[in-house]
């Protein structure tokens, strides 16, 4: 959508649908039904007629459609003087003050509608008047705060429609950006733990038992992420932001896990960080690739204790390959420093690369290839990592909802590790993981919907502590914009 049509969205056939009810018909009229004197420079332009409030009511849609703004106001004044709490006086001015640039008023109307508003098309035009005032001022983040409360009562799939575009392209333009993501999930390992009781390593003559924390704890754990932006420099091809991230993981176990780990607390599996960056993205040609990269500073807390700082450099490519395949690519780079000792220090390289397809009716198909290294003092970090991740997404939703699939396989290898005496080959984890989500894209609330996460992952190792099962149900909110 244009940014004309945006800052202009609350077009005359809002006025038309406001008119009407949700059944079609037209609205009853106001109880108060007397006779209102208009102007007399409206009353030449209505060809000095004296009407009723359900006349007023045909002529101030009609002034709207025809331009005359002017005159729309007048009436709705009219309209309000038989009847303070009429939704559609209110409205008619909201609307003609704002095609007349004076969204101030446009916005005291449209809060006026709000309140007297009696049916779902009411609220929901008298908000997206708001959300256009709000972009017509270039307040394209309120605008975005008001295009939700639009949806909050979207009368039709249609209207919903409109509104998610309205939302999407008042979203471009602003300068700001926030998302926010909550999920919660029951899950057979909390804690990472290991599946046995008994400890011992391939190779060498040792039988060890692990204590109650180390094994894998039930219970609930929920999420909440924070991210925000700021556009610092847009253009037509390239864009820089700066941009905050934040974290927060909270535990509670379960009473099976509080008996067979007495001394251990909720508090110790809790999880944070804070991070803050500049990205740039640009685009190189009109058929050339996405081209990004970031730099990022953060801190991280487990258990409630600052447990390391890191800095990380990112690159990544999107290169579309025809009209329905796309080549992606990412290196990245991080140090993480320790926060007791620097002898646990990490420096870490990632690489990825994938393709993604889509295969149109029967959907989309992805693959990644995933990689990377850590180097440190300490030879239980120092570790080699390779994997591949397969996904697919069904073009068309199962009846209310919409699935996703994946499935993972990584190798992860410590050549130095260590259980009293070297490992013999070193440390070797095998992890397997399936995934599915389901999002449920009818039950939609200000244009959010529940997503509910599934997932199942298994690992083998020679060195049994690192064998786990784990089963987990996460139910979240997305945007559907």
């Amino acid at each position: 959508m244009e940014l004309h049509s945006l800052r202009h969205a609350a077009i005359a056939v809002s006025a038309a649908l406001f008119f009407t009810c949700q059944d079609g018909a037209l609205a009853e009229p106001s109880a108060q039904t007397t006779s209102a004197a208009v102007s007399s420079e409206a009353a030449s332009a209505l060809a000095g007629m004296t009407l009723s409030a359900a006349q007023m009511r045909i002529a101030a849609l009609r002034a709207v459609q025809t331009g005359h703004y002017a005159l729309a106001a007048e009436l709705g004044g009219l309209l309000l003087r038989a009847d303070p709490s009429d939704p559609y006086g209110h409205f008619v001015i909201a609307q003609a003050e704002l095609r007349r640039g004076n969204t101030t008023a446009a916005r005291k109307a449209a809060r006026q509608t709000l309140r007297y508003a009696r049916t779902d098309v009411q609220k929901h035009e008298a908000a997206r008047v708001m959300a256009a005032a709000y972009a017509q001022d270039e307040s394209y983040f309120l605008s975005q705060l008001w295009m939700r409360r639009a949806m909050m009562d979207v009368p039709s799939e249609a209207l919903g429609r409109r509104a998610g575009r309205e939302y999407k392209a008042s979203r471009t333009l602003s300068r700001l950006s926030l998302s926010l993501e909550l999920s919660a999930a029951p899950s057979s390992n909390v804690n990472g733990g290991a599946s046995e009781e008994i400890s011992t390593v391939d190779g060498l003559p040792l039988v060890g038992i692990l204590s109650p924390s180390a094994q894998a704890l039930s219970g609930f754990s929920a999420r909440g992420a924070l991210s925000l932006g700021y556009a610092v420099q847009r253009g037509p091809t390239s864009e820089t932001t700066l941009r905050g991230y934040g974290t927060l993981r909270r535990v509670w176990l379960s009473d099976e896990a509080r008996d067979k780990a007495p001394s251990v607390e909720n508090s110790d599996f809790g999880a944070s960080s804070m991070e803050i960056g500049l990205q740039h993205r640009r685009r190189l040609g009109d058929k050339g690739p996405v081209v990004s990269g970031s730099a990022t500073l953060g801190r991280a807390w487990q258990g409630g204790r600052h447990s390391y700082d890191y800095r990380r450099a990112a690159f990544s490519l999107v290169q579309p390959l025809g009209v329905v395949t796309a080549l992606t690519a990412g290196l990245s780079w991080q140090h993480q420093q320790d926060a007791d000792t620097a002898y646990n220090d990490v420096d870490t390289v990632g690489y990825q690369l994938g393709v993604i397809h889509d295969l149109g009716t029967p959907g989309t198909v992805s693959a990644m290839l995933i990689g990377g290294t850590a180097e440190s003092q300490n030879g239980q970090i120092t570790r080699d990592t390779r994997g591949l991740r397969l996904g697919y997404e069904p073009g068309a939703p199962l009846g209310p909802l919409r699935l996703s699939f994946a499935v993972s396989a990584f190798e992860h290898r410590y050549p130095e590790y260590r259980v009293l005496f070297p490992v013999p080959g070193g440390r070797a984890d095998q992890v397997w993981r399936a995934e599915m989500q389901v999002t449920f894209e009818k039950l939609d609330y200000a244009g959010f919907v529940p997503v509910l996460d599934l997932s199942a992952e298994r690992s083998e190792s020679n060195v049994s502590r690192f064998e786990t099962e784990t089963l987990a149900l996460s139910l979240g909110f997305k945007s559907r914009f």
